[in-house]
């Protein structure tokens, strides 16, 4: 009966909550493959396939978020509130120690999230011009860097050209995968590592369909203060909890 009524729940739509759920379920299994799984391995590679949907899907809701909050200073406090705390833990997380690069993807979004606050102002230039080269500077120390700010733009901008937003949102996915691929083949990596490492990468198109599912909540309806507090506390929590089970095994 449970899967008759996901099945249902899933052909109706999907909200934002149910989006950020899988997005939260499939990047956990993605950190835990990377700190307890051999890389090249077959069941590595399955839980990072399955976790290369959350960042486009974080970066849609970021998206979404940045056009619907009714606040957003406070949607940007709270970001970079989350990118603080996650600080330490995902360089441990990252590089085992507890403060090296690359930064974390929340750091990457709360960017996001200014460089579309800054387009949507439609601010005289030269200035925001200027900040705006910064801005996408500044990503690329962190996770995800520009391929985070392009499906970010082209969720927001794109909103009403769904033909044209998924062809970016493709093509990013495809630089990214062969800008893993060509160092590993110059290296001459053999056909396992290029799959674990590599084609791994294409499971971003697996967010896609979730995303085509998307239904908006009425207007009237927002998220609890708990509900809330909840999904920005989890990415530091469950990074520092991996951070821990590492260091205790």
């Amino acid at each position: 009966m449970s899967i008759i009524r996901s099945a249902a729940v899933f052909s109706a739509g999907l909200s934002r909550s149910q989006l950020r759920g899988l997005a939260l379920f499939a990047m956990t299994i993605d950190h835990l493959a990377w700190a307890f799984l051999p890389t090249i391995s077959p069941l590595a590679a399955l839980a990072h396939l399955l976790g290369r949907i959350s960042m486009p899907i974080f970066c849609f809701l970021l998206a979404e978020g940045s056009l619907h909050s009714r606040s957003l200073p406070r949607y940007a406090l709270r970001l970079a509130l989350c990118a603080l705390l996650s600080a330490v833990p995902y360089s441990l997380f990252k590089t085992g120690r507890p403060f090296a690069m690359p930064f974390s993807a929340v750091y990457t979004l709360l960017l996001c999230f200014i460089i579309l606050y800054i387009l949507r102002r439609q601010l005289s230039a030269p200035a925001p011009g200027l900040i705006l080269a910064l801005l996408m500077l500044l990503t690329l120390p962190g996770d995800w860097g520009i391929y985070a700010v392009g499906w970010c733009l082209a969720f927001a901008l794109l909103r009403d050209q769904k033909r044209a937003q998924y062809a970016l949102f493709s093509l990013l996915v495809l630089l990214h995968f062969f800008s893993v691929l060509l160092p590993l083949l110059w290296e001459g990596a053999a056909l396992p590592e290029l799959f674990c490492r590599a084609g791994i990468q294409l499971g971003s198109f697996l967010a896609l369909p979730l995303l085509g599912r998307y239904r908006p909540a009425p207007s009237s309806r927002s998220p609890s203060p708990l509900r809330r507090a909840v999904s920005y506390l989890y990415y530091p929590l469950h990074l520092l909890l991996i951070d821990l089970l590492v260091f205790l095994s």
